[in-house]
C-alpha cells in the first residue's frame, strides 16, 4: 500500500489514514492508493465499517496538492478529476458503514472525502469548507451534490461561492457534520460508531444500505415493495437464522463473518 495511505484492522472495523505530511494533501498517487485500500477492505468479509482519518492534529486533509496545477497542465488535471472521483467512489460504494473522523482542517478535497461517508464525526476546532474559486478551481470530486445534498443550496453556495469556511458547531447546526467532541476524541468516536454496525448482520446491513441511499429517488409505494423484496431475501439466510437463533437464546449472535477469522 502507498505510504500516503496506511490501514490498520481492529475486529470487524478497519482504519484507514491519510498520511502525507504536513497537510495530507491528495496527491494522483495518494488518489489511486485509497482506492485500492477501499478496494482491498471491501473484499476482506470480516470489515463491516471503515473510518476514515488524517495522520497529525491539524489536519484531515487540505484538499488537492495544487502543484499538480501550477502548470495548468489539462491532462494531468484530468487523471488527478478521474483519480477523486474513483477514490471517493470507492467510500461510497463500500459494503458496509463509512465514518469520517475530521480531526483539524478538512478544505476541498478534504472535505468532499469527509462527505463520501455516511457520517462525520468533527472535533472542535475543525474547519470545514470548500475554497477552490479562491484559487480559480471548483469542487470536482462531487462536492457540489454532497454539499448541497447534506446542508441545501443556499447554504451549498455560501460556502462554495463565497469561499467560506464553518467551524465545527456550524457545521453541526447547518447539517454538514453528525457530531461534535472533543479535540483528539474524533477517531475514537468514529471507531465507536464503526464497532456498533461492525456487531450486526453483514448481510442486513448492505440490504438497509443499499434501501436508504435509493430511498431519496423512491416514493414511499415502491419503497415498501423494494424492502419486502429485500426482507424476504434475507428470510431463511444463514445470518437470518443465526440472528434470530440467538435472540431468543439470549446470547450474541456469531455471524458469517466471525467464522471466516
Amino acid at each position: 500500500m502507498n505510504k500516503q495511505i496506511v490501514i490498520e484492522h481492529l475486529g470487524h472495523s478497519a482504519i484507514v489514514t491519510i498520511d502525507n505530511p504536513p497537510a495530507n494533501a491528495w496527491t494522483l498517487e495518494s488518489l489511486q492508493a485509497l482506492a485500492s485500500a477501499m478496494e482491498l477492505l471491501g473484499s476482506e468479509q470480516q470489515v463491516n465499517a471503515v473510518v476514515l482519518t488524517g495522520a497529525g492534529e491539524k489536519f484531515f486533509s487540505a484538499g488537492a496538492d495544487l502543484q499538480q496545477f501550477a502548470a495548468g497542465d489539462e491532462t494531468l488535471a484530468a487523471q488527478v478529476a478521474d483519480a477523486f472521483a474513483l477514490a471517493f467512489n470507492s467510500i461510497r460504494h463500500f459494503h458496509g458503514v463509512t465514518v469520517a473522523a475530521v480531526n483539524g482542517y478538512a478544505l476541498g478535497g478534504g472535505l468532499e472525502c469527509a462527505l463520501a461517508c455516511d457520517y462525520i464525526v468533527a472535533e472542535r476546532g475543525a474547519r470545514l469548507g470548500l475554497p477552490e474559486a479562491s484559487v480559480g478551481l471548483i469542487p470536482c470530486a462531487g462536492g457540489t451534490k454532497a454539499l448541497a445534498d447534506r446542508v441545501g443550496v443556499a447554504w451549498a453556495k455560501r460556502i462554495i461561492l463565497g469561499g467560506e469556511t464553518v467551524d465545527a458547531d456550524l457545521a453541526l447546526r447547518i447539517g454538514v457534520v453528525e457530531e461534535v467532541v472533543d479535540a483528539g476524541l474524533a477517531k475514537i468516536m468514529a471507531v465507536s460508531l464503526a464497532g456498533k454496525v461492525s456487531r450486526q448482520s453483514r448481510s442486513a446491513v448492505l440490504a438497509a444500505r443499499r434501501l436508504i441511499d435509493g430511498s431519496p429517488q423512491s416514493t414511499l409505494d415502491r419503497q415498501l415493495l423494494l424492502e419486502k423484496a429485500a426482507f424476504l431475501e434475507l428470510m431463511g439466510g444463514a445470518e437470518q437464522l443465526e440472528g434470530v437463533r440467538a435472540f431468543l437464546e439470549k446470547r450474541q449472535p456469531s455471524w458469517l463473518a466471525d467464522d471466516d477469522d
